[in-house]
């Protein structure tokens, strides 16, 4: 499993479909103007029942050797992402979460699957709406679960010949 891929691939597809900031929750850069989107992976790993373990013959990458076993296993996971809307105008913080949401049930559905993510489901959307000195700062959120496959892998040197001396 490659969390850096999945969480390009999340945050691209929403980046380019809304077309404002997406960025972590725990970020203590510089925020981004307003509206922007915060994520943050709650949970990086559920496993869903039993795994496969495969095995397989595969050419040998040392010469002496002409194939090797490759073993892989496959395991199948749930991850779930917290996701929120910023705002100063609590209507458009309640919008934006609207549409993401349905972004994750039609478009983002779709544009992940493409990439080997699939969109398990959604949760109520939530007020999170927090004081910043004199301010306050709107915000909606939910979580988001996805599925994804881990796939480790691992090699094997066979012994194709074996030369025996008798004492």
């Amino acid at each position: 499993m490659d969390y850096r891929q999945i969480r390009n691939k999340f945050v691209n597809g929403l980046y380019e479909y809304f077309n404002i900031p997406v960025v972590p929750i725990d970020d203590i850069g510089n925020k981004p103007d307003y509206p922007y989107i915060s994520y943050k992976f709650i949970t990086l790993k559920i496993p869903q029942g039993s795994h496969n373990l495969l095995r397989d013959i595969i050419p040998s990458t040392n010469e002496n050797f002409e194939y090797d076993i490759e073993y892989t296993r496959e395991e199948q996971l749930k991850m779930i992402i917290s996701i929120s809307t910023h705002s100063l105008d609590d209507i458009e913080a309640y919008q934006l979460a609207l549409d993401i949401e349905s972004w994750f049930k039609l478009h983002g559905y779709h544009y992940l699957k493409e990439n080997g993510i699939v969109v398990v489901g959604t949760s109520n959307i939530q007020d999170k709406t927090i004081q910043i000195v004199d301010n306050y700062e709107k915000r909606q959120g939910f979580d988001v679960t996805i599925r994804v496959v881990d796939i480790q892998k691992m090699r094997i040197e066979t012994i194709e010949q074996i030369n025996m001396i008798r004492r």
